[in-house]
């Protein structure tokens, strides 16, 4: 108990640490959950998809004169006239967001591309300050260029004003829409489970740090010396030492849990759906394990501060990365996808994912969570097997 108590007065003697780590990147994840417990009334997507545009035709054949009318139905067109000052001037004084020039023999071109199998011409461009509605443009313009180009490769016999034609009838078909409305619990959810995804990088950072330094002081060859000089086992106090970083990792997944639950609007969840919460903050706390086993390892293998901050922040960064924090891994590609699942971030959020998205806890959903939380708990068994290597080794050197 004695030495449970030592490890957290050690870790209190850190308050940098832990003002950083624990409350400056608990507010990152709030920041980044973005408007956190409001409802916006939607903005029409018209407003901020319309881009402006300098349509320059230099080839004035009924394939790009058939582009320009197709791009005034979506778009603001801009008249300047074709000279390399005006051009540059408009995008620079921000009056445009895109200048696309078609150039000579554009629709010539295009068809005869689409005849032989090949890709069809680029079309030139340029886009200004606003780099999101230049790209919505030019996406446009593409996309009207890859239907004439189809159409073209359809049907070979057909001349330039039927592809305009056949092209013009295909995009007045509308889909059908069916709009899907979230009811605030399930956003509350959707948020919390990305909050405590990207909190994997707050607690790996934070545990790696805070309890490697403390078994590193632990470790330390004069304090080591007296504690083996004491009547009390070597059992004893390595269980003492690992029992304090233990309630230091609880902690913080508390601290990171309850706000979490808070900035999201999930406290609802509470009553409505207490299971699932429960059952996605046990997951959560599990992957706790992994950090802790690391700072176990690290403070075996005699790494010290600065060596521990380095190591936690990129291991946390890369962590929350392939755990889908950042970006969504299913826009990565198939080898960081396979790359992810080695880590125990992404089993982490398919657990948490999975508990705060069933409508009710079935077995099929414990079977989910805990395959998932059981792989997690195997890394953390390897990686303390390899801390446990690094520890008898020490000894052995002693």
């Amino acid at each position: 108990m004695n030495i449970c108590k030592r490890a957290i007065i050690i870790a209190l003697r850190h308050p940098l640490y832990l003002a950083i780590y624990i409350g400056f990147l608990s507010a990152m994840g709030v920041l980044l959950m973005g408007e956190v417990g409001t409802a916006q009334a939607p903005v029409p997507s018209s407003a901020s998809s319309q881009a402006a545009i300098v349509l320059v035709d230099r080839d004035g054949s009924p394939i790009s004169r058939a582009l320009r009318a197709a791009l005034e139905t979506t778009d603001e067109l801009v008249d300047v006239d074709d000279e390399p000052t005006a051009l540059q001037d408009v995008l620079a004084k921000d009056q445009a967001d895109i200048v696309l020039i078609i150039p000579e023999g554009f629709g010539d071109q295009l068809i005869d591309a689409a005849h032989a199998g090949r890709d069809p011409p680029q079309l030139n461009m340029a886009a200004g300050s606003n780099m999101q509605a230049a790209a919505l443009a030019s996406q446009r313009a593409i996309r009207w260029a890859s239907l004439a180009a189809a159409q073209a490769a359809l049907e070979p016999a057909l001349d330039a004003d039927s592809i305009v034609g056949a092209v013009a009838q295909s995009s007045s078909v509308e889909p059908s829409v069916q709009v899907l409305e979230t009811t605030p619990g399930n956003a509350a959810a959707s948020r919390l489970a990305f909050y405590l995804t990207f909190s994997s990088y707050t607690i790996t950072s934070s545990i790696i740090v805070v309890a490697g330094v403390v078994l590193a002081t632990l470790n330390a060859p004069d304090v080591r010396r007296r504690q083996l000089s004491s009547p009390m086992s070597t059992w004893r106090l390595g269980l003492g030492s690992i029992a304090g970083c233990g309630v230091l990792a609880l902690a913080v997944c508390v601290w990171v849990a309850v706000v979490g639950v808070v900035a999201s609007g999930a406290a609802p969840l509470v009553s409505q759906t207490l299971p699932q919460l429960a059952l996605a903050l046990i997951s959560f706390a599990t992957f706790a394990l992994v950090p802790l086993s690391l700072a176990y390892t690290l403070a075996q293998c005699g790494f010290q501060e600065d060596a521990l901050n380095a190591i936690a922040n990129l291991g946390g960064m890369v962590m929350s990365f392939l755990g889908g924090a950042w970006v969504p891994l299913s826009l990565m590609g198939p080898g960081v996808q396979a790359t992810a699942r080695f880590t125990p971030t992404y089993w982490m959020y398919n657990a948490i994912t999975e508990a705060l998205g069933a409508p009710a806890i079935t077995l099929d959903v414990l079977a989910t969570v805990a395959s998932s939380l059981g792989i997690i708990v195997l890394l953390a068994a390897a990686i303390t097997s390899a801390g446990l290597v690094a520890a008898r080794l020490r000894v052995r050197e002693a």
